[in-house]
């Protein structure tokens, strides 16, 4: 039976890895770089020769993703069956492709693979228990290879897996490829997202460049630099006002003109008193406060009898400009906080979407009602202005 198979043709850098005949193949990659086409050419190639592909991704719905895209590339006349529930594959060449995830390591024992591709590999739930106690035995029998490919996620397991192949120990080899290695991506579109995430976080994604901890936009050192355990006594120049909205605190956040904290309150009170504590702040001091979904009606209802408030809301734009505004203070040492603020910076990330769009936000489990504050107070500190005040104290 003739059937016409057509691959997308891989670029160099991916041809590179496709020419290498080590059995360990550790590939550190930038975002868009072609992760996902390698790994599809490689289990194609496998299964079309009778070979048995473990594809293993770190949650079961991008496993789902990646079965799908890869089904649309085969030929029906050549699938046998393809169970969409367990993610197999089975060709009439006998070869086989399962997706496995990192979630449920125990759905390896039993298994024999030729091939193992590891997607996203540094986003594997304890990726060392994984690899030598779940996925390397099912290498044992074929004596199979496998592919390690993952943006970095900090130093962690995967790296010295890159290193191990940097070294040339026991049959690895790896490569570092950037986004801006790919040719079928614009490096202009690279650089607009140089200018929206924070450098240690583009470093690590689009260079491909492992970090500490990259994944927070302020970095760890950072924080603990710009960590006060006193507010300032210089009058407040600013405040940040973030509405508690379900189980959150409401915030209110006071910097002074060098950019220091120099007020502070958080609480949980009904919106009536809530309203109530907001007017009892100082008339001559710029208030900023949210005023993104219910927060628009107390803004309104405060805008009507309050002086010196705007409001401020939180969109898909507004939120990533005004984290970066505060990693750069950071950076610089524009700005001091508290220690309640410093820990909620702790446990905030960001996360790339599937989009491509950038999501900043608390760690699950834990809130960013400060950090959104004094987000909004350091956006707005160089429009305030205290020149018209002087010898109070807030």
């Amino acid at each position: 039976m003739n059937v016409q198979l057509t691959l997308p043709k891989p670029h160099q850098g991916q041809q590179q890895v496709l020419d290498s005949k080590a059995r360990f193949k550790v590939l550190l990659c930038g975002r868009r770089w072609g992760k996902s086409l390698i790994s599809q050419i490689i289990s194609i190639l496998g299964i079309l020769e009778g070979k048995s592909i473990g594809y293993v991704t770190p949650t079961y719905q991008l496993g789902k993703i990646f079965f799908q895209d890869i089904l649309k590339l085969i030929p029906t006349k050549l699938i046998r069956s393809a169970n969409k529930t367990d993610l197999i594959i089975n060709l009439i060449t006998g070869g086989a492709l399962s997706f496995l995830t990192g979630e449920r390591l125990d759905n390896f024992r039993g298994r024999k693979f030729h091939t193992v591709i590891i997607d996203e590999a540094a986003y594997i739930p304890d990726l060392e228990n994984a690899w030598l106690n779940s996925i390397r035995p099912t290498l044992t029998d074929y004596q199979g290879d496998c592919l390690f490919i993952s943006t970095p996620r900090g130093k962690n397991y995967f790296y010295s897996l890159y290193n191990k192949g940097l070294n040339k120990e026991d049959g690895y080899e790896c490569w570092h490829f950037t986004s801006y290695d790919n040719p079928h991506i614009s490096a202009s579109e690279i650089d607009l997202a140089r200018n929206e995430l924070p450098d240690a976080a583009f470093r690590q994604e689009y260079l491909a460049e492992p970090g500490e901890n990259t994944s927070n936009p302020f970095g760890t050192d950072n924080i603990k630099d710009n960590t006060i355990t006193t507010l300032s006594y210089l009058p407040s120049q600013i405040l940040g006002i973030d509405l508690g909205k379900h189980n959150d605190y409401t915030v209110i956040t006071g910097l002074d003109e060098h950019g220091a904290m120099s007020y502070f309150d958080r609480f949980k009170l009904p919106w009536a008193l809530t309203i109530e504590k907001i007017k009892a702040l100082p008339d001559y001091t710029l208030k900023v406060i949210d005023s993104t979904g219910v927060g628009d009606a107390v803004f309104e209802q405060l805008s009507a009898t309050c002086t010196n408030i705007t409001g401020f809301k939180f969109t898909s734009t507004s939120k990533p400009q005004i984290v970066m505004e505060l990693v750069k203070s950071l950076e610089l040492g524009k700005v001091k906080v508290n220690e309640v603020t410093a820990s909620e910076m702790m446990v905030f990330e960001y996360k790339i979407q599937p989009s491509g769009h950038i999501k900043y936000e608390a760690q699950s489990g834990f809130h960013d009602d400060t950090v959104m504050s004094l987000c909004m107070a350091n956006h707005y500190l160089k429009q305030a202005s205290l020149s018209n005040y002087s010898g109070w104290i807030y």
